[in-house]
């Protein structure tokens, strides 16, 4: 009996051993070591990530990751739950991201991950989301006061970002067509960082012209605009060129219905005028007719002039013949400007009256003879 004590003994710390875990038997460690949110800053609407970083801290044991899930009341949670994930050997990360998207009301959020291992503590873990919808700012930097109408003007418009973070994409698309260029690409914007675009405006017309920009950019990878317009009144140039036609003198041909314009170009302005150009405007029953279609003028300094010749025929209804006037500055910018002569049509030589031009040749020619025969008479 005394021998089978210390056999009884053995069997009891073997059973002991193998049996069921006592407790506080230390379980698998499974941490989150990171998180990253892109778009740091989300805007309203905005569609963004959440990943976070987990990590196996166990030296030698494999974890088998089951499940991991995001839930947020006031953020819409776009993915779904991870499941079966698979193990992480010892000292291995994986990264889990899911999808959101910020709802309407700024401020700070915090979503649970909720994450299971197995043979390991389940983990619920906050991530700060912020949304602020704040849009970046645009705004005149700089602008002549006067602006004048076919002068070039430089219009320098600065972009700033009073945002939490760094916005991507940004350009200035011009709406208007005279202006130059038309899309001003800025690229990166950091936060509280602000750019400089500028624009070149020529006005071809007098008045209120309202420029109309649009400012686009990207916060992560959502689009958003903003607008800008800005008011400007158009007046004319005191020291440009300015073309006066006089002795203006409308000639009938032998040619039907066809007309001689004759007459003066004078720049009665502060500026040269290049390239001046004489035409005949265009209108229903007028043509320019050969040899003079186009008169070039050339070169008019101030108080300069220059003679100029246009045909042009018309039909019986045609009043008035529009004479188009072109010319440049000294940087190129095209003028044109256009006046009316009046037409007024004479009785044809084959009505019952004879025109005066007639009359005065038949007197000269009466007068002539007269003369001889007064001649012939006095020799004899």
């Amino acid at each position: 009996m005394m021998k089978l004590l210390p056999l009884i003994f053995l069997l009891l710390f073997v059973v002991g051993i193998s049996g069921t875990p006592v407790a506080g038997e230390q379980k698998a460690s499974v941490m989150i070591t990171g998180y990253q949110v892109s778009p740091e800053a989300l805007m309203y609407n905005d569609i963004g990530t959440v990943t976070v970083t987990v990590k196996n801290m166990e030296a030698v044991q494999s974890v088998r990751i089951l499940e991991a899930s995001l839930l947020e009341r006031e953020i819409k949670v776009l993915s779904d739950p991870y499941v079966s994930i698979g193990s992480l050997g010892p000292g291995e990360s994986l990264n889990l991201s899911f999808t959101i998207k910020a709802g309407y009301t700024d401020g700070i959020y915090y979503p649970r991950l909720l994450l299971e291992a197995e043979n390991a503590e389940n983990i619920r873990y906050q991530i700060p989301v912020k949304i602020d919808s704040t849009p970046l700012t645009i705004g005149v930097k700089e602008i002549p006061e006067e602006i004048v109408k076919g002068e070039r003007t430089e219009i320098k418009l600065a972009v700033g970002n009073p945002r939490p973070n760094t916005v991507t994409g940004v350009k200035i698309v011009a709406a208007d067509e005279n202006m130059i260029p038309s899309e001003v690409f800025m690229g990166t914007l950091s936060s509280d960082e602000t750019k400089v675009a500028s624009f070149n405006f020529t006005p071809q017309t007098r008045g209120v012209h309202t420029l109309t920009f649009s400012l686009e950019f990207k916060n992560g990878d959502n689009p958003h605009s903003a607008a800008l317009s800005i008011p400007l009144n158009v007046t004319e140039s005191k020291k440009s060129a300015e073309l006066i036609l006089t002795g203006i003198e409308l000639e009938s041909t032998l040619r039907m219905s066809v007309y001689k314009i004759t007459g003066d170009i004078n720049n009665a302005g502060l500026e040269e005028a290049r390239s001046v150009v004489m035409k005949v405007g265009e209108g229903a029953g007028i043509e320019a007719v050969d040899p003079y279609k186009a008169y070039f003028v050339g070169l008019l300094s101030p108080d300069d002039f220059s003679s100029f010749e246009l045909d042009v025929k018309v039909d019986e209804t045609v009043t008035k013949v529009p004479l188009l006037i072109e010319y440049k500055d000294d940087e190129g910018n095209l003028f044109s400007t256009t006046e009316y002569i009046s037409i007024e049509r004479h009785q044809t030589t084959s009505s019952k009256e004879l025109p005066v031009s007639m009359i005065a040749l038949l007197v000269v020619i009466a007068l002539l003879i007269i003369g001889v025969v007064a001649y012939s008479w006095k020799r004899r």
